[in-house]
């Protein structure tokens, strides 16, 4: 065997994307919200874009239009010539890629980030849980020597609240400079602060901690809590009832009031930032009440190519540097321009396949949802399955019936008469008839699925069993009423 170093060179075709069409690709997987922050990036990048009259509403969006229909509306010069030349020209001295960065985004020009203004006008954060409890904290003059202690603990709080971490991993994490006891007083201290039920380190800890120790109930409540918490959870109230020498109505009362306290005390001090949905595609009837679809194309600034730029670059006064910057940017403008165009007529075409495909969703929610993959639209379209996925991914569909994610209409199904219904059509199906059954007498999942059975839809024990967990609803011994 060889061990020696060699070079070589072999011949092999390859399929490599351009960074033009990594850009478009990019461009097609953006939301509306995103597209427009972009949008307004580049106009602060690039002097040769500027902002076009917006298109009006009833105008369609054009389906793939060709690339020459698109630059037959493009602007005279003054001297009355074309800007096809220009652009004729610019295909011709310069590459097309020349001028996109390994991202698939538009180079850098050098200038200042424009994200910045941007950043400095957001809002301030929302005050944290930690920083909460340890100004309560610092009012009662700890020990400086407890203070190290106090903070980790405060900042080991999950956005509920809760302390996750066992009482030997903290002891650990702290280089073993504090005993398990230090640190069970360090906890017994924070869960004394407000809001009520901060600390724990389970769900019956949280709220016995809300509990006021001067309520009469307190010692019951607490022997709930902490005897007889899983047999609650399980709904074993006649069980916790003969244990405790009292009747399943007093027991029930006691439940209720344990519900009325807050789970999650740390929730109003939560550092997840709350999502605004912002539609991409909005599916309206017209006048006959026909559906027709409709990208909302108000929030981002339709662009177009600076003709004083157009025209600085025709002139032969500029020196070489100049006339490169002005290839670049205006080379980046257009495949911006040509991008979102492509985006928008993509994600147009994939609507109304959609709304083809599930009109009866559009009208009656849920419940019209009928089953669809993104292969069907693929071939319908004549385009790969992986666009189809770019052009939702992320986007959100207003219907006459409520906004949902568009990836949420792709869904598979279950056999029903002459044709298949959604899983999620199913799921409705099993809510209904939980909804409305006996409380005393609750529906098992062989109960429920017989009933699905009879509406001509064939689902197994274990597929009602799937969807009811995966609908957050407990069984029908837990839901059982005493």
């Amino acid at each position: 065997m060889s061990l020696d170093m060699r070079v070589s060179q072999r011949l092999e075709q390859r399929q490599v994307l351009s960074l033009q069409t990594i850009q478009s690709l990019k461009i097609l997987q953006l939301a509306t919200a995103d597209l427009q922050t972009l949008v307004e990036d580049e106009l602060l990048q690039n002097p040769t874009l500027d902002t076009a009259e917006p298109e009006p509403e009833t105008e369609p969006v054009p389906e793939a239009a060709p690339l020459s229909e698109l630059e037959a509306e493009a602007p005279k010069t003054e001297a009355g010539e074309s800007y096809d030349d220009v652009y004729e020209y610019l295909e011709r001295h310069t590459d097309i890629n020349e001028f996109v960065s390994r991202s698939g985004q538009p180079a850098d020009s050098g200038d200042e980030d424009p994200k910045t203004e941007a950043f400095n006008a957001l809002p301030a954060p929302g005050r944290k849980l930690a920083d909460h409890l340890l100004e309560q904290l610092r009012l009662k003059g700890y020990d400086e020597l407890d203070w190290p202690l106090l903070e980790h603990l405060a900042h080991s709080l999950d956005h509920r609240g809760y302390l996750e971490y066992p009482l030997a991993d903290i002891a650990k994490s702290l280089g073993g400079r504090y005993s398990t006891a230090e640190i069970e007083w360090g906890l017994a201290e924070i869960q004394q602060c407000e809001p009520r039920g901060v600390g724990a380190r389970d769900l019956a800890e949280c709220l016995l901690l809300q509990v006021d120790k001067a309520d009469p109930d307190y010692g019951r409540l607490r022997d709930i809590l902490t005897r007889h918490w899983e047999d609650v959870l399980k709904n074993r109230l006649p069980k916790i009832a003969r244990e405790m020498g009292t009747d399943v109505e007093e027991i029930k009362l006691l439940v209720d009031l344990l519900g009325t306290l807050n789970p999650h005390p740390g929730a109003l001090y939560s550092e997840v930032a709350t999502q605004v949905v912002v539609p991409d595609v909005i599916i309206e009837e017209d006048e006959n009440g026909q559906l027709q679809v409709r990208l909302t194309r108000e929030m981002v600034p339709r662009l177009a190519i600076s003709p004083i730029y157009l025209k600085l670059l025709q002139e032969k006064k500029q020196d070489k540097e100049t006339t490169a910057f002005l290839k670049a940017k205006l080379n980046q403008a257009r495949q911006l321009i040509e991008a979102i165009d492509q985006r928008q007529s993509t994600l147009e075409r994939v609507a109304r396949a959609i709304l083809r495909r599930q009109e009866d969703f559009m009208r009656e929610g849920m419940a019209g949802l009928r089953p669809m993959k993104m292969q069907d639209i693929a071939d319908e379209l004549g385009i790969h399955h992986s666009t189809v996925w770019r052009a939702v991914y992320g986007k959100f569909l207003q219907t006459p019936e409520g906004v949902f994610a568009m990836n949420e209409l792709f869904t598979g199904g279950l056999p029903s008469g002459d044709s298949d219904v959604s899983r999620e059509a199913v799921k409705l199906k099993v809510k209904e008839i939980i909804d409305g059954e006996t409380r005393k007498k609750p529906l098992s999942d062989m109960a429920i699925a017989k009933k699905l059975d009879d509406l001509g839809i064939q689902a197994s024990r274990r597929v009602v069993t799937k969807y009811r967990e995966e609908l957050g609803i407990a069984d029908s011994r837990v839901r059982r009423e005493h």
